[in-house]
């Protein structure tokens, strides 16, 4: 999952069935994981806290909180290739 995917879960999590919430924060948390993106890691696990406590404005503050950093981090991207003839500016 890329960041804008990752980004679109999250911003599309809305109050529902719980286990469903949870799910969807469960498997965007293992991306991020995956990643190697501990901050927010850790913001999705305090998300995921305030729904367990039916905190709903802390949830969704956690969400945006999560969403707002990973618009911040940069997708790895493979080097550019050099066309033939043209030289680097």
């Amino acid at each position: 999952m890329d960041k804008k995917a990752l980004i679109d879960v999250l911003n599309n999590l809305t109050i529902g069935e719980l286990g469903t919430l949870r799910s969807r924060l469960a498997e965007v948390r293992n991306v991020v994981a995956g990643k190697g993106l501990d901050e927010i890691v850790t913001i999705l696990d305090e998300a995921r806290a305030r729904l367990d406590a039916l905190d709903i404005r802390g949830f969704r503050k956690k969400i945006q909180h999560a969403v707002s950093r990973l618009g911040h981090v940069r997708e790895e991207t493979a080097p550019r290739e050099r066309l033939p003839g043209i030289r680097p500016r």
